[in-house]
């Protein structure tokens, strides 16, 4: 059973949660490599978190109004903007919303109590006066506001559209407040919706956080130990960052959870080096597979418990946030289908219009040519001509509008 060694110099605490180690002496750390927590000391600069930080960097600095960072569940976004907010000049003021399942007044309420306003009461046009003065205020001092939406993927459309209205508040040269919308791949999918257009087009940066690959997942774990002091990078052998790798999908809270937990088995079992086999034990216990598709279904920070087994509690919060994805997926392709409606019902109508006015030419088309037959018959009967002339031409008079009247690959109908 593992951590039952009487033998080993590392004893165990055992309790209802789980077991309660302190490996870090052990694996020569001065402490926890593998937290959970968006600590800015541990980020590690992937190309593509550089690529973000530079585009946030560029657009506070320019100040370009909206940006939207997006990207996958656990892929490092939190722990950027915290390393971001280290670096933004103390003359910026900054406020952060991370509870987004709001309607516009609370939203407005929230932004401006996080701003630490003096609130008279909570009529919209009363706090957005507030806030207002409050950005001419510190545009006149030659002060930065900044509002940070985590989260941003939960916010109903019409709280979207309230923050779009803030965009509103500028000076006559430069946006008062620079508004930074994080969230999950399903906010781009929600911008996308035709009712959020004009929103959009005030969006002057977006970009977006990918999962690591292979090369940058070991790099990421050597970051990590030699930030938390250890002396040896060879803790994970190579078929262990292989099986990390394979069983994180470049995410960096899994590549946490399975190192952490890692390392928990490892010391139980007194391993100095951990292998493939504790890794794949780890995943295994975690409910982390190797399928496509599990990046949208990976738990949220605080739905994370450290320690080795499942909790129901947990259990339960993992199922909730899938089926809260799951119904704004259906609400978007619900969106989607009365859009294909909209124009299939359009381009039908259109179509019957066009029928009617190619029968009306048919129709004209065939009294013309009978008219015209009826004058030449007219004109051969004064002429003396033979009766037989007479009806050769009537029967290819009939025959030319036979065919006028039968579309191609119809049999004919019977003269309107």
């Amino acid at each position: 059973m593992r951590g039952n060694h009487e033998g080993n110099d590392h004893p165990l605490k055992w309790t209802r949660e789980g077991i309660i180690t302190m490996y870090e002496s052990f694996y020569g750390l001065k402490e926890k490599p593998f937290n959970l927590t968006p600590d800015p000391d541990y980020l590690y600069m992937s190309p593509g978190h550089e690529n973000v930080y530079n585009h946030l960097e560029y657009a506070i600095q320019e100040s370009k109004g909206f940006i939207v960072v997006s990207g996958e569940v656990g892929a490092g976004k939190t722990t950027l903007i915290n390393y971001l907010l280290r670096k933004i000049s103390q003359t910026s003021h900054v406020g952060i919303i991370n509870n987004t399942l709001v309607q516009p007044q609370e939203l407005l309420m929230m932004i401006c109590q996080e701003f630490e306003l003096d609130i008279i009461n909570s009529k919209r046009t009363v706090l957005l006066d507030c806030f207002y003065k409050y950005l001419l205020e510190r545009y006149s001092n030659r002060e930065r506001v900044i509002l940070i939406v985590d989260e941003a993927q939960n916010l109903p459309e019409k709280s979207l559209e309230e923050i779009r209205m803030l965009s509103n508040l500028e000076s006559e040269k430069e946006h008062l407040i620079q508004i930074i919308l994080i969230g999950q791949p399903q906010l781009k999918e929600k911008l996308r919706r035709k009712s959020l257009e004009q929103f959009v087009q005030r969006v002057t940066v977006y970009c977006h956080l990918d999962a690591l690959d292979r090369t940058q997942i070991n790099h990421y774990i050597f970051h990590r130990l030699a930030i938390a002091g250890a002396q040896n990078l060879d803790i994970f052998d190579p078929e262990a960052l292989n099986a990390v790798f394979r069983h994180s999908l470049g995410i960096p809270r899994l590549i946490n959870i399975l190192c952490d937990t890692a390392l928990v088995y490892g010391y139980a079992d007194g391993a100095k080096t951990i292998g493939r086999e504790v890794i794949d034990t780890v995943a295994q216990a975690r409910n982390l597979g190797e399928r496509e598709g599990s990046r949208d279904t990976l738990p949220k920070e605080d739905e994370i418990i450290e320690t080795v087994p499942y909790s129901l509690a947990m259990l339960k919060k993992e199922l909730e946030s899938r089926f809260k994805m799951l119904e704004e997926k259906l609400a978007a392709q619900e969106d989607r289908i009365l859009n294909i409606n909209m124009v299939l019902e359009s381009r039908r109508g259109q179509k019957d219009e066009r029928d009617e006015i190619i029968i009306k030419l048919f129709r004209m088309m065939k009294k013309n040519l009978e008219n015209q037959a009826d004058h030449v018959t007219e004109r051969l009967k004064e002429q003396g001509q033979s009766s037989s002339t007479s009806s050769k031409i009537k029967s290819n008079r009939n025959q030319l509008i036979t065919f006028l009247q039968t579309p191609k690959g119809r049999e004919p109908d019977s003269a309107p």
